[in-house]
């Protein structure tokens, strides 16, 4: 079961590269890449500050007026727990961290 008060964190190894099309997320010890959309580059950097989850989506909703909430609630639901598996957000599950 998840915790919805936990604050959402990124991993401050990680490298974040931002493109024309979007950006880039580099895990410099796994050699992972993570393409960010424009909505995801605005959850990502709404995590720079640890925050809990319900105020980044509200943050969000106040930005994209023509999106309803339950899709943004599913999206950023959908992205902390892809992230978090794959270890960019600090604290989350570090799925297959390949050791050294």
């Amino acid at each position: 079961m998840s915790d919805e008060t936990a604050e959402i964190r990124i991993n401050q190894d990680i490298v974040f590269r931002e493109e024309e099309e979007g950006a880039f997320l580099f895990d410099p010890d796994t050699g992972r890449i993570f393409h960010l959309n424009e909505l995801g580059m605005r959850i990502w950097k709404s995590c720079v500050k640890a925050r809990r989850p319900e105020q980044i989506i509200k943050d969000i909703c106040l930005d994209y007026l023509d999106i309803s909430q339950e899709q943004i609630e599913r999206d950023c639901a959908k992205f902390f727990e892809d992230l978090g598996r794959l270890g960019f957000l600090a604290g989350k599950a570090q799925g297959n961290k390949q050791a050294s």
